[in-house]
């Protein structure tokens, strides 16, 4: 019984190392992409590459989406999705290959690797308590959508962790409007799911639906623009 004690804690020991191998390489070419040399696509590719190796091993986690040939047409565009769980963020990682980051909030910004992970891909951090720091972010994040790089942002503003979806702040949608951009509406289903089930597997769908064009919406209100939006993301949660 001893002897298999020890045969398990030496086990567990490896393991434990290799992760800490692993975690310290990743981070250390995080720090490499840092320099001005690698292009937008190198860093995505990097971080999109690491997660999708990594959301299948460490969450038996399988992505389904629907419609991405879709993105394929905006140019300069916002996501606006529904938003169950910390996972959707890596999910949508692993299912969207074109460059995006998110306006994510600010307590993710103090978390080894994952800060500068997100950083790379131009990821901005919200304290939502701060209006005038809140303001900055929607004018950096509008500043990288007028440059070509998709934005994802979470309207509901909060985690949900249930299937129905929250009510959506109409402020959020001022970051299309300051780009000019396209609003790409995407609704997630059963990230919830995950913590409940693992570590059997799960499988999050995601539907890209069509994108809205700037033109479209240019002389509505924000609070007009939200309930439309609202509205086609909730649409397939009712099915």
């Amino acid at each position: 019984m001893l002897k298999f004690l020890w045969i398990v804690l030496g086990i567990l020991l490896v393991i434990i190392v290799l992760a800490i191998i692993v975690v310290l390489c990743v981070n250390a070419r995080v720090q490499q992409l840092k320099d001005e040399k690698y292009s937008a696509q190198e860093r995505f590719s990097f971080i999109s590459w690491v997660v999708s190796w990594a959301i299948p091993v460490l969450f038996n986690v399988k992505v389904n989406a629907k419609g991405l040939e879709k993105l394929d047409q905006v140019e300069h565009g916002v996501i606006y999705a529904n938003h169950q769980s910390n996972i959707d963020i890596v999910a949508m990682l692993k299912a969207i290959k074109k460059p995006h980051g998110y306006v994510a909030k600010k307590e993710l910004d103090n978390i080894f690797l994952l800060s500068d992970s997100m950083r790379l891909i131009q990821c901005q951090f919200m304290d939502r308590t701060d209006v005038r720091q809140s303001v900055r972010v929607i004018s950096a994040a509008a500043k990288s959508v007028k440059e070509g790089h998709l934005m994802v942002i979470f309207p509901e503003g909060t985690r949900m962790v249930q299937a129905e979806v929250g009510s959506f702040k109409a402020g959020s949608f001022k970051l299309a409007q300051k780009a000019k951009a396209d609003i790409v509406p995407v609704t997630i289903y059963n990230s919830y799911e995950v913590s409940k089930r693992w570590p059997r597997r799960t499988v999050i769908n995601m539907e890209i639906h069509d994108p809205i064009p700037y033109e479209a919406y240019e002389s509505l209100s924000t609070n007009e623009i939200c309930e439309q939006v609202e509205v086609i993301i909730k649409e397939p949660m009712k099915a």
